[in-house]
């Protein structure tokens, strides 16, 4: 089987053995939904056609088939050398969703290749595209997000602009309060900004990581929302310096921030 999924199930295995502090938080966060994250490396000089070709394989058999999965995108970077890093994003309702999936996924595989030799060789080749280091990380969603749903047959890639924010220990008194305004004045009107999805850390290397993603029709609108956006905070704000004053706040609750950019593969989205 594929490394990628066997380290859903040993994620599943770890969290199960944190059972009493996983409750606690299911129920703090019983409206939020379950985004998990495998962030993958490809190996050198592989084949994009053969590699699509096996990935929509396993879609078309098994992801697709799983209506438990809300949401699933297949994220490629998208300045750094080709597959340097691939991510496969799944959105799922609840945490008891997350260990039947897993239970379907095995059934679905079986039942696709119910040769065993032909299943061997399947998930080698499929192997064979990624480098043995990967990693598993499980947010929450949260209330302030932008939905977009993409139209039917949507066979372009879409930019996705992914911001790992790591928060500060202390903040303004006013920054919680700003960021919602700066969603709703701003993010929410902007024309550019398909989908706005923040994600909170659940489980990982960091408990301070707070992720954004955006999601744009093409890069140059990466450019141009930023135009957009000064131009929705000065109409809100006028004055300079209650902008300035109003900034400062809003980002006194990151300490760090790095920025992605990435495509996602249309065939693959769910």
């Amino acid at each position: 089987m594929n490394m990628k999924r066997l380290s859903h199930l040993f994620l599943v295995f770890l969290l199960l053995n944190s059972s009493t502090m996983l409750g606690q938080e299911s129920n703090e966060e019983s409206s939020s939904q379950y985004v998990t994250v495998t962030t993958l490396q490809g190996v050198k000089g592989f084949n994009f056609e053969e590699w699509k070709e096996v990935e929509q394989e396993y879609f078309e058999k098994v992801t697709s088939k799983i209506d438990l999965i809300i949401s699933h995108e297949v994220l490629m970077s998208y300045f750094a050398p080709q597959f340097a890093e691939i991510k496969v994003i799944n959105v799922i309702n609840s945490w008891e969703d997350i260990m039947t999936i897993n239970e379907m996924r095995v059934t679905l595989i079986e039942e696709a290749w119910p040769d065993e030799e032909e299943r061997k060789a399947f998930f080698e080749k499929q192997n064979s595209f990624y480098k043995s280091k990967h990693a598993d990380e499980i947010f929450l969603t949260s209330d302030f997000s932008k939905k977009f749903i993409p139209e039917s047959g949507q066979n372009v890639p879409l930019t996705f602009m992914v911001k790992t924010n790591i928060l500060a220990d202390t903040e303004d008194d006013d920054s919680y309060d700003n960021y919602k305004r700066y969603i709703e004045e701003v993010i929410q009107k902007n024309d550019k900004i398909l989908g706005y999805y923040p994600f909170s850390h659940f489980w990982g290397d960091d408990s301070r990581e707070f992720i954004e993603m955006l999601v744009f029709d093409s890069f140059t609108d990466v450019e141009l929302s930023q135009y957009e956006s000064n131009a929705l905070i000065a109409k809100i704000i006028p004055e300079e310096e209650d902008r300035r004053q109003f900034l400062t706040s809003l980002f006194s609750a990151i300490e760090s921030q790095e920025t992605m950019f990435y495509r996602n593969i249309p065939s693959l989205s769910k």
